[in-house]
């Protein structure tokens, strides 16, 4: 089972030695401004996508580790075939892979812990409200002709 914990700002993912050696790393960094969206799958095959290929090591009916590539990027999976998977989507150029599957012990407390860290280390939003002002003008006056057609008639 992989491990996850929050470490100077980081959301480190740590894998037990015999994922680690499949997988060729031992440790897999996030910022966690970068997460978009995490949930839990309760299906491990809906999150490996397309297929498992070279750099991803796997023993059927057991776990899958390592990185798939498609078409929109990279994931990293850490995953055991029984049980949910919870599934950390990113975006941003800061972040290393589409997606992250991992299987954890505890798959509720760590979607709570990540929202959490995700929504205290995400700016501010501010939304500026741009006008384009040719179509404001166009659609205003389509507006008060229709609005005297209507009058008259």
């Amino acid at each position: 089972m992989a491990r996850l914990y929050i470490d100077d700002g980081e959301l480190v993912v740590a894998l037990p030695w015999r994922w680690a050696l499949a997988a060729r790393r031992r440790t897999v960094h996030l910022p966690p401004q970068c997460v978009d969206e995490v949930r839990n799958e309760p299906h491990w095959w809906r999150v490996v996508r397309p297929r498992p290929e070279r750099r991803c090591r796997f023993r059927p009916g057991r776990w899958c580790v390592g990185e798939l590539e498609h078409a929109r990027g990279r994931d990293f999976v850490a995953l055991r075939t029984q049980g949910p998977v919870l599934v950390i989507s990113t975006f941003g150029r800061d972040a290393p892979y589409a997606r992250l599957a991992l299987s954890t012990d505890d798959h509720e407390a760590a979607a709570s812990r990540l929202r959490q860290a995700a929504a205290e280390s995400a700016p501010q939003k501010i939304e500026s409200q741009v006008v384009n002002f040719p179509a404001a003008l166009y659609i205003r006056s389509r507006r008060e002709i229709a609005g005297t057609i209507f009058k008259e008639g």
